[in-house]
């Protein structure tokens, strides 16, 4: 348990699942004598990235920035190659 106010923090549990229940991870914590539910964010389970989630990185914007440009250098054009 990472969420340094829960009265369990520091201690570990067995994971038994982990379910999404509006957009929220949720785990579910084996204790010695009970299961917990916890937000999965209360735990080390919780993703280590805080970035959000993109589709595209900044790689692969510069490949498609370049991509472009050299369509825009070529003879062939975009509007070309979409009616083609």
């Amino acid at each position: 348990m990472t969420h340094p106010f829960h009265p369990l923090h520091g201690q570990t549990f067995a994971l038994l699942k982990v379910k999404h229940v509006n957009g929220t991870a949720l785990c579910s914590l084996q204790t010695d004598s009970t299961v917990l539910c916890v937000p999965e964010s209360w735990t080390d389970w919780c993703r280590v990235d805080s970035q959000p989630v993109t589709p595209f990185n900044a790689l692969d914007l510069k490949e498609l920035a370049e991509l472009l440009q050299s369509l825009d250098d070529s003879s062939i054009s975009a509007t070309n190659l979409i009616d083609n």
